[in-house]
């Protein structure tokens, strides 16, 4: 048994040095700022991964909503060149009726009706490029979102197989 007056003697087991206490704060320190990062960058990496479900979103409805007008368009068109058919046959002797009056005119009515539907299927081949020059570049935006995510070590790299 130590006797009071020898229990201060041996003091190096009790308090650890000056450098050893600095580093061990240091440490701390460092390791608080680390774990404080990682929480930055899990954060940074789920509003990305959010952004990203997000920017795919509106692509697939743009998609949605370029398909749905091109449907609407070619049909508008059908009925309208449906109508203009419809209502020239009499005119014209399309539907098995005799022609009547000036045969020039009526040639030319078929004409300016042919002119029409030529058009019309140029205005439908217009529509079908320029939705498909929409989805080109909805498809690059998005290759290259994925891209500078990747690049940017916010997505883990896949290799192809």
């Amino acid at each position: 048994m130590r006797r009071k007056s020898d229990m201060w003697q041996n003091v190096d087991g009790f308090l650890p040095d000056e450098d050893k206490q600095a580093a061990q704060i240091a440490a701390a320190d460092v390791q608080e700022r680390l774990s404080v990062v990682e929480d930055q960058l899990r954060s940074q990496f789920t509003s990305m991964a959010a952004y990203h479900q997000i920017a795919q979103q509106s692509i697939d409805s743009a998609r949605a909503e370029a398909r749905a007008d091109l449907d609407r368009e070619r049909s508008t068109i059908v009925s309208l060149i449906e109508r203009v058919r419809d209502e020239y046959a009499p005119v014209t002797g399309l539907a098995g009726v005799e022609m009547s009056g000036d045969v020039s005119m009526d040639i030319s009515a078929v004409d300016r009706l042919s002119l029409l539907e030529h058009r019309f299927e140029q205005l439908a081949t217009q529509f079908a490029q320029c939705l498909k020059l929409q989805e080109d570049l909805a498809n690059s935006i998005a290759f290259m979102f994925e891209q500078q995510v990747r690049h940017a070590g916010y997505l883990e790299v896949v290799p192809a197989s």
